[in-house]
């Protein structure tokens, strides 16, 4: 794909309409046109062609979803991408089953999010090229394929609401803040490179540090409240385990899976992140470690999950620590829902391995919650 990529950008906030226009056409590959309401940018189309285009959801005219569907009904397939600071799951699958090409939420790290947002509009540039040489019956196998594959993957992703923890949220408007706090991170990224000297760098390392909470906060409340709002269900543990195994933890890293073959577990089905959250933590502050391993054990009146490793283990003053939200060296938020999560079926979950020799983290799961192969045993 060679020359110019035209881009049409939507959104009511226009500080980021700036600086997403200055990010994009920083290296010369996109051309892009702003527009503050989606009345002016439909007018626009009628009069230019587009090679994209890239809307906000939220907008107080009209919503981008909206927005998508009046571009799909006049037979426009122009690529379209949601860039938004909402996150539900419902707007995910509304916004792709409509034809969105992606949906891309807003916050974290500057540089690395609109790497990500140029790469997904070549992507789908090119895809809808290369879609335009195939035949009919090729091109909706493949589109059907393809949108599959994105519900599915925010289907894994998602960590979503519980109504008891509603009130939590009362009077924030997390698509707000998201929004001003994008605008201030890639301000500060353009301030630091504006002026190298070395005497500004402990300020703009601390003003960086504090956005950084302030989103990591945020970030909690969107995916602490709706944890528990889906009946629990049956959940194959093992299963879980042996698909981590596939994707590959690291080159040095053994993960071994000594669970019953479909050993199943009654919990919310936000167990899998259970999972994965302690396969990351042992891998973040693991150390010299090169083994995970997932073993059960019999206690009688309960089974118990263990998973385990042979890193540097957690000192005695961190073992409930670890579990509070915010603490660690990452968005400390992985362990906190993890228990959250587990508690809503009367699982518990508790660190008792031995420092400088490990971690072990204890599953605690109550009679009549586990069976195996689809029988209690």
């Amino acid at each position: 794909m060679t020359g110019t990529i035209r881009v049409l950008y939507v959104d009511d906030e226009p500080s980021l309409l700036d600086i997403g226009k200055l990010f994009l056409e920083m290296d010369g590959t996109f051309a892009v046109d702003t527009f503050t309401s989606v009345s002016e940018a439909l007018t626009q189309l009628k009069m230019e062609r587009y090679d994209a285009i890239l809307s906000d959801y939220q907008m107080p005219e009209m919503d981008g979803i909206t927005f998508l569907k009046q571009i799909r009904a006049s037979q426009n397939r122009t690529p379209f991408i949601i860039f938004t600071g909402r996150g539900r799951e419902d707007v995910v699958i509304e916004a792709l089953n409509n034809g969105a090409d992606f949906y891309i939420q807003k916050g974290g790290e500057p540089k690395s999010q609109y790497a990500e947002l140029s790469n997904k509009i070549r992507y789908a540039v090119s895809k809808k090229h290369s879609e335009e040489a195939l035949g009919e019956s090729e091109l909706l196998e493949k589109e059907m394929e393809y949108h599959e594959k994105e519900l599915m993957k925010y289907y894994n992703q998602t960590l979503d609401d519980a109504n008891k923890k509603l009130t939590l949220l009362s009077g924030i408007t997390r698509h707000d803040i998201i929004s001003q706090l994008t605008a201030l991170q890639l301000y500060l990224e353009i301030l630091e490179n504006k002026l190298p000297d070395s005497s500004y760098h402990e300020y703009f390392k601390k003003i960086g540090i504090a956005t950084d909470r302030i989103y990591s906060i945020v970030r909690f409340t969107q995916e602490y409240e709706t944890i528990g709002v889906n009946t629990p269900v049956w959940v194959d543990v093992s299963a879980i385990v042996d698909a981590a195994k596939k994707e590959g933890v690291s080159a040095h890293l053994q993960l071994v899976n000594d669970l019953p073959a479909n050993f199943e577990v009654f919990s919310d089905a936000l167990i899998a992140n259970v999972c994965y959250n302690l396969i990351d933590n042992a891998v973040r502050y693991g150390g010299k470690i090169t083994m995970i391993r997932f073993s059960v054990e019999d206690a009688g009146d309960y089974h118990r999950i263990v998973c385990e490793d042979d890193g540097n283990g957690v000192v005695a003053e961190e073992k409930e620590k670890i579990f509070t939200r915010g603490f660690g060296k990452n968005t400390g938020l992985g362990l906190a829902l993890s228990r959250e999560i587990l508690l809503i079926t009367g699982i518990t979950i508790k660190e008792n391995g031995e420092p400088g020799k490990g971690a072990r983290f204890d599953i605690v799961v109550p009679d009549g919650a586990w069976r195996i192969g689809g029988r209690e045993d």
